[in-house]
């Protein structure tokens, strides 16, 4: 029988691209957020593709019932559909599962003692770099309905609008938070910062810069940090596939997981402690 740690601990899971795993793969992963002693999950982004992410996330309830399971929907979430369906039908799996929560809608989530989380699945908001000049290519432009039929600058203009909304919605949560709390989580998909922003295991150049990093975000969370010096900010994102760590600020720390699609697995349990820290040595891989 699971039996719970003594210090609050949350399981770090971010890209699992389960619409690409095996069902033994799948069903393998299921059995390691079951046996994980953390008593809450939080998935940073890109779970599956539209068409397999209700099935996938039933099944990711079901192995971690009855602790909580948070998310952050991801890019890759809304493939071969559009925004709103999407998060349409994702509400409704939330409605039916008691245990299933995703972030972005005003929540603040308390974790422990001294420390909250919030999240909102962020964006690339197409601004670093070479911005709309980059001739890299923009899988979301074709796979995602929202972009369809757009223009290349459309297109461009949507991204600078799906960022600032995240910058937006944090703006909305984050003051309050880190009034109550010495220590804030912010889940997000997307890196804030360039800093934590890799592509094939190397730093992310110039021109897939504007897709793999949230300007607006990244800005809003700089302000936070220095309105709130003696308050600590740990950012958890995903979407590069590659473990970075990068220093923002002093009190402002980004963490990103690396993950091999097909592959799922955990990236960290992040035990929390009584003041609200999450220091390196307490960081337990879970492979």
């Amino acid at each position: 029988m699971r039996t719970t740690l003594q210090k609050p601990a949350i399981l770090w899971l971010t890209d699992l691209h389960l619409d690409r795993a095996t069902s033994a793969r799948r069903q393998f992963f299921y059995e390691e957020i079951q046996g994980s002693k953390a008593d809450k999950i939080l998935i940073t982004g890109d779970i599956s593709t539209s068409r397999q992410l209700p099935l996938h996330l039933r099944e990711l309830a079901a192995a971690a019932s009855p602790r909580p399971m948070y998310f952050v929907l991801g890019n890759h979430d809304y493939y071969g559909s559009s925004f709103s369906e999407m998060d349409g039908r994702v509400a409704g799996i939330c409605r039916t599962h008691d245990n299933l929560q995703q972030l972005g809608k005003g929540e603040i989530i308390r974790l422990g003692p001294g420390t909250a989380m919030v999240g909102h699945r962020g964006w690339g908001d197409g601004r670093m770099g070479w911005g709309s000049r980059s001739f890299a290519r923009n899988p979301d432009f074709s796979a995602i309905k929202d972009f369809e039929g757009l223009s290349r600058e459309a297109a461009f203009a949507l991204l600078g609008q799906l960022g600032q909304e995240s910058a937006s919605y944090l703006r909305g949560v984050l003051p309050y938070a880190l009034t109550c709390w010495q220590h804030v989580i912010v889940a997000t998909h997307v890196p804030p910062f360039t800093g934590g922003a890799c592509f094939s295991e190397k730093p992310c150049d110039w021109l897939r810069q504007p897709y793999y990093s949230n300007i607006a975000m990244g800005g809003l969370l700089l302000r936070m940090a220095e309105c709130f010096p003696k308050k600590r900010i740990t950012i958890l994102a995903g979407h590069t596939h590659c473990a970075a760590q990068f220093q923002a600020a002093p009190n402002l720390e980004l963490r990103v997981g690396g993950a091999r699609p097909g592959f799922p697995k955990a990236q960290r349990q992040l035990s929390i402690s009584s003041h609200g820290m999450l220091p390196n040595n307490q960081m337990q891989s879970q492979q």
